[in-house]
């Protein structure tokens, strides 16, 4: 049986491996969950955990654990995706998003995915990072044999064995972003790639190994030197970084697999962000209805409490009637008395929230405080002996 073949980098199949559960891969690919299990090991690609898809089901952000970039093995592996039928046949539908950009890219003939082996013509980034790594008084602290850009300028650090290698590259990453309506910048010292408005930091790096060296006071210190190694890499944050790193396959290379890497994580930080304004903003909404209800609920609380008060003042004024109205049925009152009642009924006229009567002294606010000095329970103390 004839089968088509897919040809999977390192970086792809791993992130084939956390794009959905290996029970899943088993059933499109000719190959076991074991036998991708397999495959990840010998590449040395981390799988996701027990329980990392259940998580992920129910709605929860689990990170991923890092591709080491330390890895020396092959950088490519075959799989084939099996049809209904029982044909094998490549099926872009079945992998992930980057490769099947990636093949997309590499069909299109007017894409300059090539490095040539001269450039006659450098972009003036590159011209201005050329004449940086030329300097031969170049000096990096603990790294002996490299040379480094200035700072505002494309960030590079290589041997001098590989600076033409490094500028070729750049020049013709830069060339690449820009036939796709992208662009390389810097700014604030810095070097992004812009990819769909997302700017992108990334460096281009040849690898140190270690030495140690004992110095003529008994101290070891660290020295790093060149490797002959390349590296172009994506600093997501200061802890988690994308690295493309020269080996079996060539960095120059590998350009469609990064500009494939960029467009689709530049589309994802979009998306993820739009969904992020629109949590936000239903958050704030609920919030503010939150907000709304308890504010609604205070007025409430403070109406009642209010009409509360209103019946303790008339109930209050009531007493004090009853009261005037026995006092007056005593026959026996002298002008004093008569004096009083009629002061006392236009107290009570004023205290009565019905009728709030004028009052040539007292206010509002007295009225108020002298409701909250009746209002205010008597502290009992038992005493036991």
């Amino acid at each position: 049986m004839d089968m088509e073949k897919i040809e999977f980098t390192r970086e792809e199949l791993y992130e084939l491996v956390w794009s959905e559960p290996l029970s899943r891969l088993a059933r499109k690919y000719d190959i076991s969950d074991t036998g991708i299990r397999k495959k990840c090991k010998k590449m040395n690609i981390p799988l996701p955990q027990n329980g990392y898809w259940s998580k992920i089901k129910f709605g929860y952000k689990v990170p991923k654990s890092k591709l080491s970039p330390k890895y020396e093995g092959d950088q490519k592996t075959i799989l084939c995706y099996r049809d209904k039928d029982g044909k094998y046949v490549e099926k872009f539908e079945s992998i992930s998003p980057i490769t099947k950009l990636k093949h997309e890219l590499k069909k299109d003939k007017n894409l300059p995915l090539a490095v040539p082996d001269r450039i006659t013509q450098l972009d003036n980034l590159v011209v201005k990072a050329k004449r940086s790594l030329l300097k031969k008084d170049t000096k990096i602290d603990h790294y002996v044999g490299m040379r480094t850009t200035e700072q505002g300028e494309i960030n590079i650090m290589v041997s001098e064995l590989n600076i033409d290698r490094a500028l070729r590259f750049m020049n013709t990453l830069i060339k690449l972003l820009r036939s796709r309506k992208h662009d390389v910048i810097i700014e604030d010292k810095k070097t992004f790639a812009v990819v769909f408005g997302e700017k992108l930091q990334i460096r281009f790096r040849e690898k140190a190994k270690i030495v140690n060296q004992m110095t003529e006071y008994g101290y070891t210190t660290r020295e790093y030197h060149p490797s002959g190694t390349l590296t172009f890499m994506h600093d997501k944050y200061s802890y988690n970084q994308k690295i493309w790193t020269d080996g079996k396959i060539p960095l120059e290379s590998r350009l469609a697999e990064i500009l494939a890497y960029f467009e689709i994580y530049s589309q994802n930080e979009i998306a993820e962000r739009i969904e992020r304004e629109k949590r936000n903003k239903i958050e704030a909404e609920e919030r503010e209805r939150q907000q709304e209800l308890q504010q609604r609920k205070d007025n409430e609380i403070k109406k009642i409490k209010e009409l509360i008060n209103k019946a303790n003042y008339w109930k209050q004024a009531q007493i004090l009637r009853e009261y005037i109205t026995a006092f007056e049925r005593n026959e026996k009152l002298d002008q004093e008395q008569v004096n009083w009642i009629q002061w006392a009924q236009k107290k009570i006229e004023w205290f009565d929230t019905l009728t709030l009567g004028p009052d040539e002294i007292l206010n509002d606010k007295d009225r108020q405080k002298l409701m909250e000095e009746l209002n205010k329970k008597e502290t009992k103390t038992n005493f036991y002996w």
